[in-house]
């Protein structure tokens, strides 16, 4: 299947003039590219370009589709995009992204009064930008009070090499009545 193409347009305006114009302010850049290229995004195009459920895409610039990653999405304290950041690659180069991490089956933590303490909620990951994955799912379900989930226990494509050592823990199954136990104690101490 053809991936969708997304419609940039090369700036010569600051990002302020931009946005104020209703669009958002963009960088392309890479290593096969002489420079970095400001370019500017419309809000509907943006839409559809955060909903695609691919890690390469592909944006149309001077009539031209150029394959790019999204590295970075910056933010106003309100929430609103600001700028976006598009790296260019080629066929054959090798990307870092962050890709984050999901937990899935914590309705039944709760339901047995457990807790997930997600340590590390996104990896890093080196390789092809075609192979990644737009998240990365752990299931939690069948765990119990005190285990932990490390590293190396999450499953990503054999191709990928993750920048994080095996042996980080990336979330660990808690007790609510442990926690509510340990304030209490607290609670006694403070007022002997």
């Amino acid at each position: 299947m053809q991936n969708a193409v997304f419609n940039i347009t090369e700036r010569t305006e600051k990002g302020k003039k931009v946005r104020m114009k209703g669009e958002v302010p963009a960088i392309m850049y890479g290593q096969s590219l002489e420079k970095p290229i400001p370019c500017q995004i419309t809000k509907r195009e943006l839409i559809d370009l955060l909903a695609s459920d691919s890690s390469v895409l592909s944006l149309k610039l001077n009539d031209k589709v150029e394959n790019c990653v999204l590295k970075e999405v910056q933010r106003d304290a309100f929430g609103n995009i600001v700028h976006l950041d598009f790296q260019y690659v080629k066929k054959g180069d090798s990307v870092k992204l962050k890709v984050p991490v999901r937990f899935a089956g914590t309705e039944s933590l709760d339901a047995r009064r457990l807790l997930l303490d997600d340590i590390v909620t996104e990896v890093q990951l080196q390789g092809n930008p075609s192979e990644m994955p737009e998240h990365i799912e752990v299931n939690v379900e069948g765990l119990e009070h005190g285990a932990q989930i490390l590293a190396k226990d999450l499953v990503i494509p054999e191709t990928l090499k993750m920048d994080l050592d095996p042996e980080t823990v990336v979330a660990r199954i808690g007790s609510l009545k442990s926690e509510v136990a340990i304030d209490e104690d607290e609670d006694e101490e403070a007022t002997e």
